[in-house]
């Protein structure tokens, strides 16, 4: 009875705030995404498997009398490095903040902040790096392969460009250092989130190994989802082997690989396309679902797409011209997606959490527990 009074009280305020969100969807779609963060049910997920420290800086354009002007768009830092070739130059960063960092673990504490019971496997400190006390703290059960890389963000209203030192993850993937009882930490997982493999030269052969020796006993309704992070410095032939990889264990499990529009550009042109048309990206995603049947899930900074089994689908982002930060948003819609998926959201509304959670996240710089959500989704 409490339940339904609460779905006629999200009801009432919908009618009465006049909101809707994306493509002026139903009042329907938008109580069941406010309805979804009242009753869906805490699960058991693993994240696996790369862990860092992210120190997360503005560049300063110029200092005046009036104060720092910070540099606002990728673009203008672009301008600023070109102009230096054969002079040199300095630009000024200032710190707003170091905090935890990698794919992984940032999907896990999107995930652990909505609910679910997050075990971790990456490289977060041998004891555990302060940065990640939030994860332990939260209850997540955290394995440690080691000490994390070393990442600086540097941000802009419209990106970010990331600068790693990813040899502790390198080192510690390439030579194995894994649970033994691997196996048992996959097991009674609802989801399987596995990321970075851009920055591990063996994984390709880590992932086959895992699946061949671990997959089997996974249920076969256990969705397994990716991210492989910016693939720009690996070459076509790797990429193309992981892809296969990818598409023959979607024979047994639900595959999902997550990208941004850069990434999904990379991988798109081993296929000859490359567009930033809604229209062409949509074709693009048919043609590489066609050669790699998974389902292909793309987040940008203003709303997501994602092409699958059932087709194409998209929903409108929460886009905001001035964020908090830009790092992390990615990784948070790849959580809020997750979360609507596992809810039994249809694909349009599981996208839509997604985009949510993330522009939350990168208004405030910290991952939303429903409360919070709620409270976004009913403002935006």
């Amino acid at each position: 009875m409490h339940f339904i009074s609460r779905v006629l009280q999200l009801a009432l305020i919908c009618c009465s705030d006049g909101l809707f969100l994306y493509h002026r969807r139903s009042m329907e779609d938008r109580v069941r995404l406010l309805a979804t963060l009242e009753w869906a049910e805490s699960v058991p997920i693993f994240a696996g498997f790369d862990g860092a420290v992210d120190g997360i800086y503005a560049l300063i354009a110029s200092r005046t009398a009036a104060g720092p002007e910070r540099m606002g768009t990728i673009g203008e830092f672009a301008r600023r490095i070109a102009s230096a070739a054969n002079r040199s130059t300095n630009i000024e960063r200032v710190l707003l903040e170091m905090r935890a960092g990698g794919n992984a673990t940032l999907c896990a504490s999107a995930l652990q902040t909505l609910g679910h019971t997050v075990t971790l496997v990456a490289n977060v400190g041998r004891p555990i790096h302060p940065a990640f006390n939030g994860l332990v703290e939260g209850g997540a059960c955290v394995h440690s392969l080691g000490e994390p890389n070393r990442t600086d963000a540097l941000e802009f209203f419209d990106g970010k460009i990331m600068l790693t030192d990813s040899g502790q993850l390198t080192t510690c993937t390439a030579a194995g250092h894994f649970p033994t009882d691997l196996g048992s930490l996959f097991a009674g997982r609802r989801a399987i989130v596995l990321t970075n493999w851009t920055m591990m030269p063996r994984g390709t052969e880590i992932f086959s190994q895992i699946f061949r020796q671990y997959l089997p006993a996974v249920s076969r309704s256990v969705p397994i989802f990716f991210d492989i992070a910016d693939p720009a410095r690996r070459a076509n032939d790797e990429i193309v082997a992981l892809l296969d990889l990818l598409a023959r264990f979607a024979e047994t499990h639900p595959i999902y690989l997550s990208v941004n529009l850069k990434e999904l550009e990379r991988i798109g042109g081993l296929l000859g396309g490359r567009s930033n048309e809604r229209a062409d990206l949509a074709e693009m995603m048919e043609k590489l679902h066609k050669r790699w049947p998974i389902e292909w899930i793309l987040h940008r900074l203003d709303g997501a797409e994602s092409f699958g089994e059932s087709g194409w689908h998209s929903a409108e982002g929460f886009f905001t011209a001035e964020p908090h930060t830009t790092t992390g948003g990615g990784d948070h819609f790849n959580g809020g997606f997750l979360f609507g998926l596992l809810a039994g959201l249809p694909r349009p509304l599981a996208l839509c959490m997604g985009n949510a959670i993330s522009g939350a996240y990168v208004r405030s710089g910290k991952s939303p527990n429903r409360s919070e959500l709620r409270e976004f989704l009913l403002a935006n």
